[in-house]
């Protein structure tokens, strides 16, 4: 008889045989079995009879994945309610000239703790007004405007706020961005990571706040982050 491998070969009980379909080597048919995959959420005959050291475990990577229902939502939610009476950094727009390194937005990202080149920054700073704030338009009924009770401006933690040391800061309010009225004044300390925190009595509701330094057309200017204050909605 010729060689018939791992095929079993019974007078009594003939039985065919078969080739796999991945090895090549003979067996007995009935010890033979489809190979099954996984296509999408479930598995498919591919169709291949190998033997059992052929058979491969179904690949879990190529399994779909089914995600669950969303949770049901309560009947009568009480979310918590919250005013403008808090630091502001998402509410309204930026407005500025300090728009190099990161950019204005990066002086309303929640992060104070950054150097010169992630802040809001003027490389070479305005002899004059330079600035970053926020528009309050169309955030308060009627379009009235917000009052700051208080505002922090911080410095990055490699720089100064003004590059040429000590300079003139004010925090301003206005309604066209054109005509600005001071609300605070000072001198800033001239040190690199210099914190200036200032509260101040709410009076007049402004369409647009800004934290503003005084450049030398040579000097930079940068802003960390910028915080305002706001006693709420008008």
């Amino acid at each position: 008889m010729r060689p018939h491998g791992s095929a079993k070969a019974d007078r009594r009980f003939p039985r065919a045989w078969g080739i796999c379909d991945r090895c090549g080597f003979l067996y007995t048919k009935n010890d033979l079995s489809f190979q099954y995959e996984w296509y999408g959420a479930r598995t498919q005959n591919t169709n291949l009879l190998v033997c059992e050291r052929c058979m491969d475990n179904l690949q879990e990577q190529l399994r779909a994945i089914v995600l669950p229902a969303d949770p049901q939502p309560i009947l009568n939610p009480r979310p918590e309610a919250t005013t403008l009476d808090n630091p502001v950094t998402s509410i309204g727009a930026a407005i500025g000239t300090m728009t190099q390194a990161a950019g204005l937005a990066a002086a309303f990202d929640s992060n104070s703790n950054k150097p010169m080149f992630l802040s809001a920054c003027q490389y070479i700073s305005t002899a004059g007004a330079n600035y970053v704030g926020r528009s309050w338009q169309n955030i308060a009924s009627n379009n009235a405007g917000l009052t700051a009770k208080a505002f922090v401006a911080y410095a990055p933690n490699d720089a100064k706020f003004f590059g040429g040391g000590a300079a003139a800061y004010t925090f301003d309010g206005s309604n066209n961005t054109i005509a600005w009225t001071t609300i605070s004044s000072g001198t800033t300390a001239g040190t690199v990571g210099e914190t200036i925190s200032v509260s101040v009595t709410p009076t007049t509701a402004y369409l647009y706040h800004r934290f503003s330094l005084t450049g030398d057309g040579i000097n930079s200017v940068a802003i960390a982050q910028l915080t305002i204050n706001c006693a709420g909605l008008a």
